[in-house]
């Protein structure tokens, strides 16, 4: 017997990507009777992540309102910041505005924070890179007229050699290639362990030929691993120190704490231990997505913080949670990583350039720069069907 669809009550805590996609394709199965679907997000706008760099040169963009992306739909959206469930009494609590909010569902998709090693100084004299302020900051920087009518020659440090990383050190280097007689005397240093973790080496020779082009000075191995930061200075485990005008952090992410606080099993880097079907452990009724889901792929590593991974948890959890409403959950579908995640990724140097693999097709330069603006463009386009 199936339970009653419009008594049901479904909270989404988090508009990222997983929970976005959960919120679109539940409203989308729900034919008749619909149940209340409610999205909770501190921002009134859906960040589109793997944009994020281009904010640096101001162009592009990188948010969609979710305002429009609910408009006809029946989703009801409030912006509020999540400061405590409780998952016995299945209640939300909020602040900013003061909600105590009940539900029958609940899906975490809180996304996450950076991570920031115990570097002394780090958090005092870096530039944070995982949000739309903390971009808009870097990119007012970058413009200011001290940095632009500097005489002295200036260092820009990127720490992290991630995707992010080598998305940030490329775009800022070719918007300096591009207006060459502003930021003559401006230099991008990436520093970091290793390049690209994990991905294939060719596409670590193609990222690595593509950022020395645009003059991106490159200082990876464990003895460049950064010891301290000061004001103006970085230091590093070899004894070398790089006068600094700007850091950037790009080293990483870690789950929030709320899901810990709650009493959720928790597991590698802090990640909500679920089962097959993206249950909490031991509470069927609250599904954890995106950054804070601790998944493991075939091979038994966590599968990657990536927009790719959360939108596929986002229309599993949808349809999950639409089974438990109408049969019981006599059709749930297992989450399982289809493939490896280097089969799916873009990597954009600049605006012109990138690299790529979809579905097991490699492209580099000019061509993988147009797949990712296509990736956007359709990403765009379903999110308003």
């Amino acid at each position: 017997m199936s339970l009653a669809s419009d008594s049901m009550h479904i909270l989404i805590a988090g508009g990222g990507y997983a929970g976005i996609q959960t919120t679109l394709g539940l409203e989308q199965l729900f034919k008749e009777n619909y149940p209340k679907i409610q999205l909770i997000d501190k921002n009134i706008y859906h960040t589109l992540l793997p944009s994020l760099p281009e904010i640096l040169s101001k162009r592009g963009f990188s948010i969609i309102y979710y305002k429009d992306i609910i408009q006809g739909k029946k989703i009801n959206f409030i912006q509020a910041h999540i400061v405590d469930v409780d998952l016995d009494k299945k209640l939300v609590f909020t602040t900013n505005p003061s909600y105590r909010l009940g539900y029958d569902f609940l899906v975490l998709s809180l996304g996450s924070r950076p991570f920031l090693p115990n570097i002394p100084g780090l958090r005092e004299h870096s530039f944070q890179f995982n949000s739309v302020e903390n971009a808009k900051k870097i990119a007012e920087r970058l413009s200011s007229k001290d940095m632009i009518d500097a005489t002295e020659n200036i260092n820009i440090i990127i720490g992290g050699g991630g995707a992010t990383g080598v998305e940030v050190a490329g775009e800022i280097a070719s918007l300096i290639k591009k207006r060459n007689q502003q930021y003559n005397n401006i230099k991008v240093i990436l520093i970091s362990p290793d390049l690209l973790v994990g991905f294939p080496t060719h596409t670590k020779n193609w990222v690595r030929a593509y950022l020395e082009a645009l003059n991106v000075e490159l200082l990876l191995g464990n003895e460049y691993y950064i010891t301290e930061v000061k004001s103006d200075l970085v230091c590093l485990r070899n004894g070398r120190t790089i006068r600094t005008t700007m850091l950037i952090w790009a080293g990483g992410v870690t789950a929030l704490p709320l899901p810990q606080q709650v009493g959720l099993k928790t597991g590698y880097n802090g990640r909500v231990v679920v089962n097959k079907f993206l249950q909490a452990e031991g509470r069927k009724n609250v599904f954890i997505l995106g950054d804070a889901a601790l998944i493991l792929n075939n091979k038994g590593y966590p599968v990657p913080t990536t927009a790719y991974f959360a939108e596929q948890h986002g229309k599993i959890a949808a349809q999950n949670i639409y089974s438990m409403i109408k049969d019981q959950g006599r059709t749930m579908k297992e989450y399982k990583v289809e493939s490896p995640w280097l089969d799916n990724f873009a990597i954009s140097i600049g605006s012109d350039l990138a690299v790529s693999r979809i579905r097991g097709l490699d492209l580099y330069g000019y061509s993988a720069s147009k797949v990712k603006k296509l990736i956007k463009m359709k990403y765009l386009k379903d999110l308003k069907k």
